[in-house]
């Protein structure tokens, strides 16, 4: 709990620097693009259109409903990679930064989470035509949205402090995230519904995979008009143990960062 407490007082103590880096992070991404911030749409909708090709044209699956279910979910899964992929080398691309300027290094990690997420809010701008395009069901449950995604944050948040330290010392980690972030999204519930994995395991598959409840909790507020997945709170527990995790185990390590970089 302290060493959550003190990374939060660090962070707010220096909001100026953590509004800088992302407004300077954002115009270098997309500075030597022509279609500039568009892709941050464009890459989920063009990955949402190559798995609807797959599964409704070559397998014949889904139902009328299948693209605007596979994007909402897309939508979360993308937000979780982009920031989980830049924050396995953050400390490492940052390190003339860590040995030079002292500030806490908990905002580069921070950084990554935050333009995961403008790039998540963009994507909304898509996905509310396509809910009406796609006859999706409104009710008072999508209210329950910026409770899901704040959740979402905190997960990311902590999973990326732990992730940045690893990432300093096992270089390798990064070629192998990228092949592990595959794998979640082929065990999760973002390409198929809940409902085909057999009964008698989805209690200890909703258990065990945070990213089963989330998935189908977005499909449920944005699209079936329906309360969020009774087995979120799953995903909240994991959510808050790999936040206090992740601030304890920065925390620690963080005075050696200048120099292991």
């Amino acid at each position: 709990m302290k060493s959550l407490i003190n990374q939060i007082k660090g962070v707010l103590s220096r909001i100026d620097l953590a509004k800088y880096l992302m407004q300077t992070d954002l115009k270098v991404r997309y500075k030597n693009k022509a279609l500039g911030f568009l892709w941050a749409v464009l890459d989920p909708f063009f990955m949402m259109l190559i798995y609807i090709i797959l599964v409704s044209f070559v397998f014949k699956k889904g139902d009328a409903q299948y693209p605007v279910l596979l994007f909402s979910a897309l939508l979360s899964y993308r937000w979780f990679v982009f920031s989980t992929g830049n924050n396995v080398a953050v400390l490492v691309k940052n390190s003339k930064l860590l040995q030079t300027v002292k500030f806490p290094f908990s905002i580069l990690v921070m950084n990554e989470v935050n333009i995961g997420l403008f790039n998540y809010l963009l994507g909304l701008i898509v996905l509310f035509p396509m809910l009406f395009l796609f006859n999706a069901t409104f009710s008072l449950n999508l209210l329950w949205l910026p409770v899901i995604i704040v959740v979402q944050y905190i997960f990311t948040i902590g999973f990326g402090l732990l992730l940045s330290v690893a990432g300093l010392y096992f270089r390798d980690l990064q070629n192998i995230m990228l092949f592990l972030m595959r794998i979640v999204l082929y065990l999760s519930p973002a390409l198929y519904d809940i409902a085909l994995i057999p009964a008698k395991f989805q209690h200890i598959y909703l258990c065990l995979n945070p990213f089963a409840s989330l998935f189908d909790t977005y499909k449920n507020i944005l699209v079936r008009g329906l309360p969020p997945n009774g087995y979120f709170l799953v995903f909240v527990g994991f959510a808050i143990v790999f936040l206090f995790l992740g601030t304890y185990y920065f925390t620690k390590k963080e005075h050696n960062f200048a120099k292991d970089v």
